[in-house]
């Protein structure tokens, strides 16, 4: 919980000032130690003169004493009182020698306390804040909080990336499918709610969906029989299992969907009148004061010359947002924009587009991503083929497609591309032959 991170935050500051009151404290007391036996080394210093003084003058009495009489003459009160003033003139040596000591002692302490100061290793709020926006960033690469991912492999396809400049393709990403589904036979409005596979192939059950709130638009469902079934259906629909197989599928390609984690990220489009901003940089940052919201529109993209931002919203924010009205976030995007650029300088946007994947139910969600106990594995779990269950042939009839099928490129468009390039020639193959087959 980001707001447990808040605390945990605070605790780390508060403990490292005790810290740091603690060791002023001591050396203060050191210093007070060493300022006491300077005070009294100084009268010790006196003392040690009189009592030398003292012990010297009763010596040469006594000593006189005999020397006139010329013989020795045993007064024991004269040799009672050098023998004291002997005794006092040591233990004021013993005294001041002991101070001197500790005083080194306490000195050699000090040194070593200046030379140890203990470092502010905490993070102050602002850094605490950028490194949050830091990870905000992470988390819209992954599509999902930085504690759901698989700390071990959660980077796996990182070797892989594509090198090269980002590129906007001209009219939007859509413009892709339209051209490459050009002369297909594409029913729209229209839901599979079942898979039915055997050694002879396959039944697909599809149902109409009304345009008006996604429900069914009648009962009435349609059955279409084929040789094998290619499946690109999104990671967040087969988790929910709606899809009904039969026979069901096999416990290592459910385990890997379950496993597999698919994550939730929403951008908002804001579309402008005029181009406020400084047009050669195509994305700027803002950086949120609250762990909790630090995916919260984090990052502002100018894909384009036309007057339009598109917004991220990342981690727990993602799913945050898609309760709130278009409006509440179309204004919290505005109070950012005002905030960087100012308030005379940013007008109202003319239009909007706010996405909500995780609430889409023929989607649920945006992307996958490698989750706490998960590995690339799962993603070559998901792209095996399936053949029904004790079949003579032994031949797949369920194909499976989609970038949370492609270990390399996952949670792109290129890798969901590439991924039905795959299936293509594995179909192609095992119904036509492979074509260097003589």
């Amino acid at each position: 919980n980001a707001e447990y991170g808040e605390i945990i935050i605070k605790l780390q500051i508060r403990q490292v000032k005790e810290k740091q009151l603690r060791h002023g404290k001591e050396r203060c007391d050191i210093q007070d130690k060493l300022n006491r036996i300077q005070q009294a080394l100084f009268p010790l210093h006196e003392k040690i003169k009189d009592s030398h003084t003292k012990y010297l003058e009763l010596k040469m009495k006594h000593e006189e004493l005999s020397d006139q009489l010329g013989e020795v003459i045993r007064d024991q009160k004269a040799e009672f009182e050098v023998n004291s003033a002997y005794k006092v003139m040591l233990e004021t040596f013993a005294e001041y020698d002991g101070l001197l000591k500790e005083q080194q002692e306490l000195e050699v302490k000090l040194t070593k306390m200046e030379q140890m100061v203990p470092n502010e290793i905490y993070m102050t709020p602002q850094e605490r804040h950028v490194l949050d926006w830091h990870c905000a960033n992470l988390e819209f690469a992954n599509a999902a909080p930085l504690s759901a991912l698989s700390l071990k492999n959660w980077d796996q396809d990182d070797d892989f990336e594509f090198t090269g400049n980002h590129l906007v393709v001209h009219d939007g990403m859509s413009k892709i499918p339209e051209e490459l589904s050009k002369g297909l036979n594409i029913r729209y409005n229209t839901a599979c709610v079942g898979i039915k596979y055997g050694d002879e192939g396959v039944e697909i059950t599809t149902r109409e969906v009304s345009q008006l709130n996604n429900g069914w638009a009648n009962n009435t469902t349609e059955t279409t029989t084929a040789d094998a079934v290619l499946l690109t259906i999104p990671l967040g629909v087969l988790k929910k299992e709606k899809l009904k197989f039969e026979p069901p599928l096999p416990d290592w390609k459910t385990s890997a969907i379950k496993r597999m984690g698919f994550g939730n990220l929403n951008k908002v489009v804001l579309c402008f009148n005029k181009v406020f901003w400084d047009p050669s940089i195509h994305l700027f940052g803002h950086v949120s004061n609250s762990t909790i919201s630090r995916g919260e529109l984090f990052l502002f993209w100018s894909v384009s010359k036309a007057p339009v931002l598109i917004a991220l919203i990342a981690g727990e924010a993602a799913t945050v947002i898609e309760t709130v009205p278009d409006e509440a976030i179309v204004g919290r995007a505005m109070t950012i924009l005002r905030a960087i650029f100012g308030f005379q300088t940013v007008p109202q946007p003319c239009k909007h587009r706010v996405t909500r994947w995780r609430g889409d139910p023929w989607a649920l969600g945006s992307y996958s991503y490698v989750a706490a106990g998960s590995s690339g594995n799962d993603y070559d779990d998901l792209a095996r083929p399936v053949a029904p269950v004790n079949a003579a042939s032994g031949q797949p009839r369920l194909f499976f497609a989609g970038e949370h099928t492609i270990r390399n490129y996952p949670a792109t468009v290129h890798g969901a591309m590439l991924s039905g390039l795959r299936e293509a020639g594995r179909i192609t193959d095992q119904f036509v032959g492979p074509p260097y087959e003589t």
